[in-house]
């Protein structure tokens, strides 16, 4: 009788312990990503954005195509990189003071605040568009 009162106790002090008992123990809480700060891009990869054209005196007087290579501020003030524009099938042209989706590869990485995804399009050091980076889930 010694001998099974003491097992017990020793399986009561397992359960206690959380050993054994066969229930399954819930898992280790999964500790939550950090969230990313900025949006990373390498050379060559595709930037989705959405692109506004200045119209008149501080803008363009003459549209873009596809291929048109343009300096890029991203964030505040941030370095000008040169990008090739690229448009959609359906958008033969870009013309001034119109806004559109667009894609732009850049020479070189380039970062771009996630709370601040704004940039400048820059010719002949005069800004002539502005825009956002539009999130793609991609990379």
């Amino acid at each position: 009788m010694r001998a099974t009162s003491s097992l017990l106790a020793l399986g009561a002090l397992l359960l206690a312990a959380g050993c054994g008992g066969g229930e399954a123990q819930d898992p280790p809480a999964a500790t939550a990503e950090a969230e990313p700060t900025e949006y990373v891009f390498a050379p060559g990869e595709r930037i989705t954005v959405e692109l506004t054209m200045y119209d008149g005196e501080d803008g363009r007087r003459t549209p873009f195509f596809s291929g048109y290579r343009p300096s890029i501020e991203f964030g505040h003030g941030g370095p000008a990189v040169e990008c090739g524009a690229h448009l959609p099938v359906e958008l033969r042209e870009f013309p001034p003071g119109e806004t559109h989706t667009i894609v732009l590869e850049c020479g070189s990485e380039v970062a771009v605040p996630v709370d601040e995804p704004g940039f400048a399009l820059v010719e002949d050091g005069v800004e002539r568009g502005r825009g956002e980076v539009v999130p793609t889930g991609e990379g």
